[in-house]
């Protein structure tokens, strides 16, 4: 490529001085070749004086990244800062691409979800087949379990309990338990049946056992009931006031 570059000079060059003082239509060829030429020594000392001085010249202004690179450097760094790594620039960015909603809508069609799950099993098949048991006893016994005794697990419990309760999150599982628990006393009631009897006193007449069951069994489901369906239920706020406590 230089030279090619060099020969492109040298013939603007021998064109510029065959048509010296020649008139007429070579007149304007003139011009060409000599706009050729200074357009060409322009750009060349212009590259050149970005990395060295041009024919070893001492000429101010030139050699400019040998120079000045620390400099530049920090030009460029403190551009490319401020123009695109800024922490407001970057959140603009990813809340413009909106990356979770549009993963969301790809993972929402079932061709998607069922290609994820697949590769994802595959994948956590290939790398269980590549463990050794030896390699995570190792793990366990020689990372996790002394990490596990050193960390203070009472307190970070505790914290844990704490945020869970003040948050309110614990209700939601509430709300399951005790449909769960009334869905079983109402499909149960031999069962709580035989439970009372068996406790009751060795005494007491059969049909007293069976009615007072019946009387149990009735009054448990109502008040599970009505526990389930009032969320200002005391019984609720107890359990509240119990596990902030802890």
């Amino acid at each position: 490529m230089r030279a090619v570059a060099l020969a492109l000079l040298a013939l603007a060059a021998v064109i510029y001085v065959l048509t010296l003082d020649r008139a007429g239509f070579w007149g304007y060829v003139h011009a060409a070749s000599e706009a050729a030429m200074v357009g060409a020594i322009a750009d060349w000392f212009a590259v050149t004086a970005l990395f060295r001085h041009p024919l070893g010249l001492p000429i101010p202004h030139t050699a400019l990244v040998q120079t000045r690179k620390d400099a530049l450097g920090r030009s460029l760094q403190d551009f490319v800062t401020e123009n695109f790594l800024a922490e407001d620039v970057v959140r603009a960015r990813v809340q413009r691409a909106e990356i979770s909603l549009r993963a969301g809508r790809w993972l929402a069609e079932p061709q998607h979800s069922e290609r994820v799950v697949a590769e994802a099993s595959t994948m956590l098949r290939h790398g269980l087949t590549r463990l050794r048991d030896e390699d995570v006893a190792s793990l366990v016994t020689g990372e996790l379990l002394p990490r596990l005794a050193d960390e203070p697990l009472s307190e970070v419990t505790g914290r844990l309990l704490q945020e869970v309760v003040g948050e309110g999150a614990h209700h939601g599982l509430v709300d399951l338990a005790l449909v769960e628990l009334h869905r079983w006393l109402v499909a149960n009631a031999d069962t709580v049946a035989e439970v009372v009897g068996e406790r009751a006193p060795w005494w007491t007449p059969i049909w007293l056992d069976e009615r007072v069951a019946r009387r149990l069994h009735v009054e448990a489901v109502a008040w599970v009931a009505d526990i389930r369906d009032d969320t200002l239920h005391p019984a609720r706020h107890a359990f509240d006031t119990l596990l902030a406590d802890l």
